[in-house]
């Protein structure tokens, strides 16, 4: 199945339980050729057409909240019966995935009774595997990577029928009729169906069942599944532009995941150059004003406390680093800024008034990047990336392949 260029009409609604995530699945598509904008509101962020994400926050929420929230989501969009929605979930299914996947599918069966869920987390190039049922992070099940021991949101199971209750669990389509396999998994009368996924040939045959499928068709996945799906919905034209060569990145690490901290970590002990300011709880939530930024005139790291995953207390953190974060931006000593952790990052942007992102590239797999839109920080360049991808020197990289100056064009580089 060849990909084909979207209607000038054609429009994608991603809807993703944390901002990096949303960003991630979004840059998918604006690999593809869509015009892409994650939107946190503001009516000049989104396109009239084109891929829209937005992101519910649900990760950590009860089942029944995530579903409210995720509903909501949907509704608020108003797809029509041909649009797309695709909910983007954590590769490793992390937090309250079945009450978004139920919260997708109640809001979509409004504007089509057929339709149901195609679920599949695998992310193989970022090691998340689905075999037999199992999900796998690096060839070991879920339960025994970081993701079992995640402060927030721990994975408890390694099936994924058990972390979805209900989903009917279907192999990985073989052989060149994504019809006749579309046939087969409509014909199961699930709600939800579960597929497996080792490597991008499976995706991409996952993907061109959901093609033959249609809008009835509700995708869940990571960016994994959501990469080919874009190139089948839409176009293999090129994305936006790379960002500028930053002098001076301030990077916000919020995220409490294991693979986030050992990045921090590798940073600070490869890079002499690097300020690192880790922060305390109480003096994020008692302080009236925020302190001045660190001197100098290298990267600063900003490094959320160790304390910030105790109930009651993470949201109100999460506002205080973003506030922190904003205010150290809008200063100006910044030229970029990189978000590590969804939670963090939304609240940055929202402390900056900002609509959303607009999207252009990425910067490595898994790391985005495009543009604040709106708000006091508009057009600065912004990259976003999950607290558990990548490996111990992921941040490095990224840090360096920001700040050296390129001479190519390419916009997304490999």
């Amino acid at each position: 199945m060849t990909a084909a260029a979207p209607r000038a009409d054609a429009r994608v609604l991603v809807v993703a339980d944390d901002l990096t995530g949303a960003n991630d699945c979004g840059v998918q598509f604006a690999a593809a050729g869509w015009p892409s904008t994650l939107r946190m509101g503001g009516r000049d962020a989104a396109p009239a057409a084109g891929m829209t994400a937005v992101s519910t926050d649900a990760r950590a929420l009860s089942d029944d909240d995530a579903a409210a929230a995720t509903r909501a989501a949907v509704e608020a969009e108003s797809p029509s019966p041909d649009d797309h929605v695709y909910l983007k979930v954590d590769s490793t299914l992390r937090g309250s995935v079945a009450g978004q996947v139920a919260g997708a599918l109640a809001a979509r069966r409004r504007v089509r009774g057929d339709a149901f869920v195609v679920l599949c987390p695998a992310y193989p190039a970022m090691g998340r595997e689905v075999r037999d049922g199992v999900l796998t992070v690096d060839g070991a099940p879920v339960t025994q990577s970081p993701a079992g021991r995640d402060p927030v949101t721990p994975v408890r199971h390694d099936l994924v029928t058990d972390l979805v209750p209900g989903a009917f669990p279907v192999p990985a389509p073989a052989g060149d009729d994504p019809a006749a396999t579309a046939a087969v998994w409509a014909a199961a009368g699930a709600d939800v169906v579960a597929v497996d996924a080792r490597d991008a040939a499976d995706l991409a045959r996952v993907a061109a069942v959901v093609v033959a499928l249609g809008p009835r068709a509700v995708p869940a996945g990571s960016a994994g599944l959501a990469a080919p799906l874009a190139r089948l919905w839409g176009t293999d034209a090129p994305a936006g532009p790379a960002p500028s060569t930053a002098r001076r990145p301030l990077v916000l690490v919020s995220s409490h995941h294991a693979t986030a901290r050992d990045q921090v970590a590798a940073l600070l002990a490869d890079r002499g150059d690097v300020v690192h300011a880790p922060t305390r709880s109480d003096d994020l939530l008692g302080a009236e004003a925020d302190p001045p930024a660190p001197a100098g005139g290298g990267p600063v790291v900003l490094v959320s406390p160790d304390e910030r995953a105790e109930p009651g207390r993470s949201a109100a953190l999460a506002a205080a680093l973003g506030r922190r974060t904003a205010a150290w931006l809008r200063d100006g000593a910044f030229d970029a800024a990189v978000l590590v952790g969804g939670d963090g990052a939304e609240a940055t942007l929202r402390a900056a008034d900002a609509h959303g992102i607009r999207i252009h590239g990425r910067l490595l797999e898994g790391v985005p990047h495009g543009q604040v839109a709106g708000g006091v920080l508009d057009g600065l360049t912004v990259v976003t990336k999950a607290g558990g991808f990548g490996d111990p020197q992921t941040l490095t990289t990224l840090l360096d392949t920001l700040t050296t100056p390129r001479t190519t064009t390419s916009e997304d580089p490999r």
